[in-house]
């Protein structure tokens, strides 16, 4: 036998013993309620978890109570379930530490208990590998971050107490909350057809953030979109502020509001963008929606202004949008030819007013005070109400004046008639003229 066709023979045969000797294992935890993960008679078999020649599936079972583990260096093994009730895992050495998910499959984590992590700080704790939560389970993460995905399906809850780093994307499809003062950040897209309530903290999708029909986003706090934040489900805010910030644009299909006494800001780091609307704007009392850049309320758009204040540095009121309500607009109004806006009661505008052609602005019932100048090239309809243009009106289009059901300008008295007592009371008035006339 050649020298050549002996050290292959003798190689393969090394190779074919090796792979007679590798093993997985399925290690479970048998340390009982705290431990670390290096001490070999924590597991069963009694072998620190760490893939090299043989690789390890771990298990954590807690139906007794509370599990902690601690981990004083970094391990790698294929896959980890956590059960029961609670299992917490902290790295308490000097550097880093990183729990290495060498599986590229998702498998959940959780199985209907709740697992945390504590890593004060993005780099103390980190688990890289795909992470999946499982339904009806908690993930309670006070710190860390996760090189990889994180997948939270429906029934799942995911408690930030920290500053907590996603590597890759994270599809939540479950309950996403964040506590005051602490932060969810994904690095590529945040992809939301769950609920996501805000406390007091920040959450981002740092390219996009997206926010599906079935979404709701709600609370106080920041909410940031990268390049992209697209809200085709719910954001409310409620209990205080939201500021929703974009780097490059922000897309509403969807329903943005605010709740009584709560307000919610759009900030657009791109201060040349405007932001489009072709869902729905509610602005209740108390509050307010306030948009950095100009608004434009597409063709189908709808805002409702249910007397809280509607702000942006130009509000475009496209044809059959719709735009309808009471309360506070700051920032120059402008509707565009056959676009309408119905106003139903006492409204402050605080800027101009421009009525193209064809296009109508409708006062019901209330008082319109216009701070800034009126042009209007199409119609003023006033039913039973009044536009006060406080910084004076030019008016090249036409003005139609009738009473409304629960008030007529022309009832002087206000005694619910119009009669010789209101046009004596006219004619007190006669020649009056405005500051601006």
């Amino acid at each position: 036998m050649s020298r050549n066709v002996l050290m292959l023979t003798v190689t393969l045969s090394i190779l074919f013993v090796s792979e007679l000797q590798a093993t997985h294992y399925n290690s479970s935890w048998v340390g009982g309620s705290w431990g670390q993960w290096e001490t070999a008679s924590n597991w069963n078999p009694a072998i620190v978890p760490e893939n090299g020649a043989d690789t390890f599936s771990v298990t954590i079972d807690a139906d007794g109570g509370k599990v902690k583990v601690e981990l004083q260096n970094s391990h790698t093994i294929n896959t980890l379930a956590c059960r029961g009730n609670e299992v917490v895992f902290e790295g308490v050495g000097l550097t880093p530490v990183t729990l290495t998910l060498a599986d590229p499959c998702y498998a959940p984590l959780t199985d209907g208990g709740e697992f945390g992590i504590i890593g004060w700080g993005l780099e103390i704790f980190e688990i890289n590998g795909n992470v999946m939560n499982s339904s009806g389970g908690l993930m309670d993460f006070w710190g860390g971050r996760i090189e990889g995905d994180l997948l939270n399906p429906i029934g799942g809850t995911i408690e930030t107490n920290g500053k907590v780093g996603i590597e890759g994307n994270c599809e939540n499809a479950g309950l996403i909350i964040v506590a005051p003062y602490h932060e969810f950040e994904v690095d590529q897209l945040l992809n939301n057809t769950g609920k996501i309530r805000i406390l007091g903290g920040g959450c981002s999708g740092r390219e996009i953030l997206d926010n599906n029909t079935s979404g709701e986003i709600t609370g106080f706090g920041l909410l940031y979109g990268g390049e992209c934040l697209t809200n085709n489900g719910t954001i409310r805010a409620t209990g205080g502020s939201i500021t929703a910030a974009t780097g490059n644009q922000l897309s509403n299909h969807g329903l943005i509001s605010n709740a009584a006494m709560a307000s919610l800001n759009v900030m657009h780091i791109a201060l040349t963008a405007d932001v489009n609307n072709n869902g729905t704007i509610e602005v209740n009392a108390g509050g307010g929606v306030a948009f950095d850049c100009n608004l434009v309320n597409e063709p189908n758009g709808v805002i409702n202004l249910l007397g809280g204040t509607l702000a942006a540095t130009t509000i475009t009121q496209s044809a059959d949008a719709n735009f309808a309500g009471f309360g506070g607009i700051t920032g120059d109004v402008v509707i565009d030819p056959n676009g309408i806006i119905v106003l139903t009661g006492p409204t402050n505008i605080v800027g101009d007013v421009s009525i193209q052609a064809n296009a109508t602005l409708e006062i019901s019932d209330g008082i319109t005070l216009v701070t800034g100048h009126t042009t209007n090239n199409g119609t003023i309809h006033m039913k039973g109400g009044r536009l006060i243009p406080q910084g004076g009106i030019t008016n090249n289009g036409t003005i139609i004046w009738e009473p409304g059901l629960y008030n007529n300008i022309a009832d002087f008295n206000l005694d619910g008639a119009v009669n010789l007592e209101d046009f004596a009371d006219f004619a007190d008035t006669w020649l009056w003229q405005t500051a601006w006339n």
